[in-house]
């Protein structure tokens, strides 16, 4: 038993640092986890709740962690594999509330300030799933929450042959290895991948104010949003910036 453990526990250190080699060879990933931590942070309350959904090898776990020590994490994920690595990374002393499972299972009453799910819905089949995925999502979000949303997403199969070139140049430069970046190529297109106005499409069905993108690499972007009001007004042109006006610029209040 203890040689199964060991192999166990070797085969979760592959796996993140496998995990850990793709994201290296993402130009520009570490500022998503900025951006989202700089959200986090800037949360009128003193100890935001933070709904983490995809739990993968705890790269958020760790980054909010570490820059906003008060947040109050629950980490979601149906993969027990990837909830283990995600353990491993923030260690015992945690404490980060684990679920395995989908939001769906979480309490209905339990709601969160910030809700992210980066890189994750990419996996999920378009045939009702993804629209399933994001009223999960919404209906967790507390008034004026906020959902930070990162996906892979092109228009078209000739705009992903287009970049890949320079996602290879940018792999060498930082020195990922060789199997990092096929996989990561070779992954993209079996992927369920939808275009930007799907994305702003799936959105609004789930009763999301229109999502902004904030962040974009190759094909990684990054939008924010946050529920949307009953009554939709008129919104000025440029949204002001700070976490909290990001929700009244969507909701169309002054700010």
């Amino acid at each position: 038993m203890k040689i199964e453990h060991q192999e166990t526990r070797n085969d979760d250190i592959d796996r993140l640092a496998m995990y850990r080699e793709i994201q290296r060879a993402v130009p520009g990933l570490d500022t998503i986890y900025r951006l989202a931590l700089s959200l986090v942070a800037d949360q009128p309350s003193a100890t935001p709740r933070v709904l983490i959904v995809g739990a993968g090898g705890g790269r958020e776990i760790e980054t909010f962690g570490t820059g906003a020590p008060k947040a109050t994490i629950t980490a979601v994920d149906p993969s027990a594999e990837n909830l283990a690595m995600a353990r491993r990374v923030v260690g015992p002393a945690t404490s980060v509330q684990f679920v395995e499972g989908r939001v769906d299972d979480l309490r209905p009453d339990e709601t969160f300030d910030v809700a992210t799910s980066l890189l994750v819905m990419h996996h999920i089949a378009d045939d009702g799933a993804k629209l399933a995925y994001l009223r999960a999502i919404r209906a967790r979000l507390a008034t004026g929450g906020l959902l930070i949303h990162a996906d892979i997403c092109h228009n078209d199969p000739e705009e992903f042959e287009r970049l890949v070139p320079i996602y290879k140049a940018h792999a060498r430069h930082v020195g990922a290895t060789a199997d990092a970046t096929h996989l990561e190529l070779q992954a993209i297109p079996t992927l369920p991948l939808v275009t930007s106005d799907r994305i702003h499409a799936l959105f609004e069905q789930a009763g999301f104010a229109a999502p902004r993108e904030v962040f974009r690499s190759l094909w990684y972007r990054c939008w924010v949003s946050v529920p949307a009001s009953k009554s939709k007004k008129a919104t000025p042109s440029a949204p002001p910036g700070g976490s909290q006006d990001i929700a009244n610029y969507d909701q169309g209040k002054p700010t």
